[in-house]
């Protein structure tokens, strides 16, 4: 009996663990499509502005030809389309863009759900520090005598090359860890095994 009451609590921890990783992992992609998508609105933003100054040189251009009689109406029709073809393509970019953002919104919002979920359940609190290229992973219910224990890893991610500056207490295979993430890029299996290597402690 207490053997099985034992397994199921091994299969119901691998479980939540794995739930947790995957819930992290859409977080960070999350995280990191929202950086994109704010790059690519600055991008639009930026290419706006050029485009309407483009349109204020078409439109100089416009009386410039009027004075000077030299073009006929055909030019202006199509320096007319030819600006209004660049703000369409303008304004269907930034509603791509502004949809995007509005489908991770909706998912941070269930992704938020689902971190409170592993917080409560698994241990795991997420905290940057004050510092943006810094993640720092707390792991608790980890210690049998000692569930509220902190465990802790801090990663540098400034760079594409993942780093762990810090880890409290220290582990012997982290260095194996952290390469083993940047091969795999998969952040939710590299908490796994970082837990995993804490309980074996």
């Amino acid at each position: 009996m207490v053997t099985e009451l034992k397994r199921l609590v091994r299969e119901q921890r691998v479980e939540h663990e794995r739930q947790m990783g995957e819930a992290q992992e859409r977080e960070v992609r999350m995280a990191r499509d929202m950086d994109g998508l704010e790059t690519e609105h600055q991008g639009v933003l930026a290419a706006l502005k050029d485009e309407l100054s483009a349109e204020d040189e078409l439109s100089s251009e416009l009386g410039r030809l009027q004075v000077r009689q030299r073009m006929g109406v055909e030019a202006v029709r199509m320096l007319v389309a030819r600006r209004d073809r660049a703000q369409t393509a303008v304004n269907e970019r930034l509603a791509v863009v502004e949809e995007k953002r509005a489908v991770l919104g909706v998912q941070r919002a269930v992704n938020e759900l689902e971190l409170k979920f592993f917080e409560e359940k698994m241990g795991l609190a997420v905290s940057g520090g004050g510092n943006p290229d810094l993640l720092t992973f707390v792991f608790t219910q980890i210690s049998v005598s000692d569930p509220h224990r902190a465990y802790t890893v801090t990663v540098d991610l400034s760079q594409r090359e993942y780093q762990a500056t810090d880890c409290k207490p220290p582990l012997p295979g982290l260095q194996g860890h952290v390469e083993w993430l940047n091969t795999s890029r998969d952040f939710y299996g590299f908490l796994k095994r970082v837990r995993r290597e804490f309980i074996s402690l």
